[in-house]
């Protein structure tokens, strides 16, 4: 089937959504934060076991993100006997029609590792932070904190509107 667009409609023979404008711009902006900011959707310690997510925006998938003042995540409590690692994220749900900003709460381990991200075509989350959950922590402090933001594999930077144009 052909499709163009985006033509305005007469007497209603052009109907389009929101999966056709989140596929035209998915097709010229790759997931990831915006970057203008070195603060942007950083995670920073808040106290005890809440860390906070500053303002920022993100794309996913074609659909915007837009977090716009700070905003404080509580991660579970610490295990007894091991650590975790636990990572903040951003969750682009087709389902739910939505992008918010989630923690997943990793199994205490001698030896942990990451949750694993779900990237399908009705889930994608991209990691902003993972957070050493040390045993029996009452509180996360900096050093428990990784930035992912700008490892491209867990989130990214956005990139320039047309990378390469081949005929």
């Amino acid at each position: 089937m052909e499709k163009s667009g985006f033509f305005n409609s007469s007497s209603g023979d052009r109907v389009y959504d929101a999966t056709d404008f989140a596929a035209y711009f998915g097709s010229l902006v790759s997931n990831g934060i915006f970057y203008a900011d070195i603060t942007n959707l950083q995670v920073t310690p808040v106290s005890g076991m809440t860390v906070g997510i500053a303002p920022g925006s993100a794309w996913i998938n074609g659909y915007r993100y837009e977090n716009t003042e700070a905003l404080n995540k509580i991660l579970t409590t610490a295990n007894g006997s091991f650590p975790r690692i636990d990572r903040i994220i951003l969750r682009w749900s087709l389902l739910d029609r939505n992008i918010v900003a989630a923690v997943l709460t990793g199994t205490a381990a001698a030896i942990p590792s990451a949750p694993a991200l779900t990237r399908n075509a009705d889930v994608y989350e991209m990691c902003l932070a993972e957070i050493l959950v040390p045993q029996a922590a009452t509180s996360i402090s900096t050093g428990n904190i990784t930035d992912t933001r700008l490892n491209s594999s867990l989130c990214g930077t956005v990139n320039s509107l047309v990378t390469a144009v081949y005929e």
